[in-house]
């Protein structure tokens, strides 16, 4: 039953969803992602210290 649930769920949001326009950008925004995920892991580590 979840099965369908989630399927029933994604089939009503693909009306939302939109094509990627710029996608040879994509590797320039997974490296932000990383950098950003990796500071908040210092800031972190910075706090418990």
């Amino acid at each position: 039953m979840v099965l369908r649930w989630t399927a029933a769920a994604m089939f009503e949001t693909k009306k939302g969803f939109r094509r990627i326009k710029a996608c040879k950008q994509l590797p320039i925004l997974k490296q932000a992602l990383i950098e950003h995920r990796q500071k908040g892991q210092l800031d972190q580590i910075k706090d418990a210290a």
